[in-house]
């Protein structure tokens, strides 16, 4: 399970909601939070640089959220020429091993600094990246957005590929079924793969089998789902249909999750997906 958590929190319109309700780190094994702010150097907005006092200030309020869920929370404020990587570095340095970040919805402020840093964190990290649904409510225009809650971790799903880069990703769902209700076990088959395996449908669904009973070993309860189409939308469905909290993937995958489009991929599922996407990269088989 996790321990140490990176929570990167921007000053601008994503600032509220990131915090509101992440206490269900808790049931992930987070019993400590690092709230990291990096303003970048002559980023044009100009947020909390040279403001380090009010930033402290406003990111001990945000933490009660976290601290009245027993999480330990400990405040990073720093400023970079690349946002991104001090984001990493300051995972290293504290010893996290889970990141935070949000995702702008689709409807957010086009060109949104937690937008671009998410899909280069997600492509750098060689720890897993949660990313947050975060999306404009309408109210005062493009300033206001929100982050849609979810109650724990009654369901998990998890998407997988078998190939040897979801490996990680099945690994940390078997960790996680102890402490959620159901973990969802979801194959995408593409209709290229129905017409040049005519059993792959049973193979993959004895493969989901094998993960439901490492689950049931682990002490935890699974439901296994096939589904044929477009994986980001076959993904999401599902979602929707069990109303999961989370959705655990492999940050590398055969052709829908691969490393060069990991960013724009895993930044459109979290859009459409409008829940929490935890992304596990390969070389991360403990956690």
């Amino acid at each position: 399970m996790f321990r140490t958590a990176l929570i990167s929190v921007d000053y601008s319109a994503a600032k509220g909601p990131m915090l509101d309700c992440l206490s269900d780190l808790r049931d992930m094994g987070v019993n400590r939070v690092v709230l990291t702010h990096v303003t970048k150097v002559g980023y044009a907005q100009g947020a909390g640089y040279g403001h380090e006092d009010a930033l402290n200030a406003w990111l001990s309020a945000r933490a009660k959220p976290l601290q009245d869920a027993g999480l330990e929370v400990e405040i990073d404020i720093r400023a970079a020429g690349e946002v991104a990587r001090d984001i990493l570095a300051a995972a290293t340095e504290h010893g996290a091993d889970l990141i935070v970040i949000g995702s702008r919805g689709q409807n957010m402020v086009r060109g949104l600094f937690l937008g671009s840093v998410a899909r280069e964190v997600i492509r750098l990290s060689t720890l897993p990246v949660r990313l947050e649904w975060i999306e404009a409510t309408g109210k005062d225009g493009d300033a206001a957005c929100e982050r849609a809650c979810h109650a724990g971790l009654r369901r998990v799903l998890l998407a997988t590929d078998f190939s040897a880069q979801a490996n990680a990703a099945e690994e940390t769902a078997v960790q996680l079924a102890p402490h959620a209700g159901i973990i969802d076990l979801l194959h995408v088959i593409s209709p290229d793969e129905v017409g040049r395996y005519a059993r792959w449908p049973v193979m993959a669904r004895a493969a989901l089998d094998n993960i439901a009973q490492e689950i049931a070993a682990a002490g935890g309860k699974s439901e296994v789902h096939l589904a044929t189409g477009k994986p980001s939308e076959e993904i999401t469905r599902a979602a929707a249909e069990h109303d999961v909290d989370l959705i655990v993937v492999g940050k590398h995958g055969q052709g829908w999750l691969e490393s060069m489009a990991i960013g724009s991929t895993a930044a459109n599922l979290c859009e459409i997906a409008r829940r929490p996407v935890l992304m596990v990269p390969l070389n991360n088989n403990e956690v």
